[in-house]
């Protein structure tokens, strides 16, 4: 299997592909390594969108993440943000059990293809929003023996959007989370997850360069740089956890407008900047980024 081959940064440069205009009946390569032919390129009316390789019986799935405030347009500022990021988002905040549509389009496509290779072994990979998509996917899983591995980076943690039956896959996915980013919020030392932790030994940086992958750091043989959770990742956690619990305000404001804005630029720049200033700047991010940089100051001192 070629998936097997692959390396944390090959994997990291695949799943990046998910961002990109892939064509159907192009070859993937990876560092120069043929992953197969793309044969399916799925944009489903909520936004949910993925990509099949196939390469005789292993097929490689791509969940494609968010194209971000600046890079979208209306409709992704809709499907992404509003119907899907936000809710999580809520979700969390409120403790309440509410799934977007475009997870559930996800999980969909996914035993159906599931289904429709009977004899394929599956890798599964996804970024930001791809990756709370495949996480969503995975937990509904009506095949799981098929499932070969599947690699989820920087999403949120949905852990409180699942039923009991759903937590129980664990097995063969790996979640990567930088405890920087930001939207890796939810994300603690407890088995309150999908998949196995992998604690990226990351550096601080900008929020939005963090998220895309760039406090990721590999050894001369392309694999990721990670660490055992330590105590600042429990610091972390309960600093997350502690701002999860008193951000009922951002539930109130999040939740104030349903439907797409007719002037979405204007307002989506408003509301970002609003975000920013709870989410990025909050103070157990900058408490925690400040302590960190002075410790590693120190040690390269």
């Amino acid at each position: 299997m070629i998936n097997e081959e692959l390396t944390d940064l090959d994997r990291v440069e695949l799943t990046k592909l998910s961002y990109e205009a892939l064509n159907v009946g192009e070859t993937v390569v990876v560092a120069g390594k043929k992953i197969g032919q793309l044969t399916r390129d799925v944009y489903a009316k909520d936004g949910m969108q993925a990509f099949l390789i196939e390469n005789n019986n292993e097929i490689t799935v791509l969940f494609k993440g968010s194209y971000g405030f600046k890079k979208g347009n209306a409709t992704t500022w809709r499907d992404e943000w509003l119907n899907t990021n936000w809710p999580i988002f809520l979700a969390m905040l409120t403790n309440q059990r509410q799934v977007p549509s475009a997870l559930v389009t996800a999980s969909r496509y996914l035993n159906r293809w599931l289904e429709e290779f009977p004899d394929g072994h599956f890798y599964i990979y996804g970024h930001s929003l791809g990756a709370i998509n495949a996480e969503y996917a995975l937990a509904n899983c009506r095949f799981p023996d098929q499932i070969a591995a599947a690699y989820l980076y920087e999403g949120t943690n949905i852990w409180r959007l699942l039923t009991h039956k759903e937590r129980q896959l664990r097995g063969r996915i790996n979640t990567y989370v930088d405890i920087y980013d930001p939207v890796t919020l939810g994300f603690t030392a407890s088995k309150r997850m999908v998949g196995k932790l992998h604690y990226v030994d990351s550096l601080p940086m900008n929020p939005v360069k963090q998220h895309m992958w760039g406090g990721y750091r590999f050894d001369g043989n392309g694999n990721l740089l990670e660490k055992e959770v330590d105590q600042r990742f429990l610091d972390s956690s309960k600093m997350q956890q502690a701002f999860l619990s008193r951000t009922g305000q951002m539930a109130g404001y999040l939740k104030y407008r349903k439907n797409l804005p007719a002037d979405w630029q204007k307002q989506s720049s408003s509301w970002t900047s609003q975000v920013k200033e709870l989410l990025f700047n909050s103070s157990f991010l900058q408490d925690f980024n400040e302590q960190d940089k002075n410790s590693k100051d120190d040690q390269e001192q």
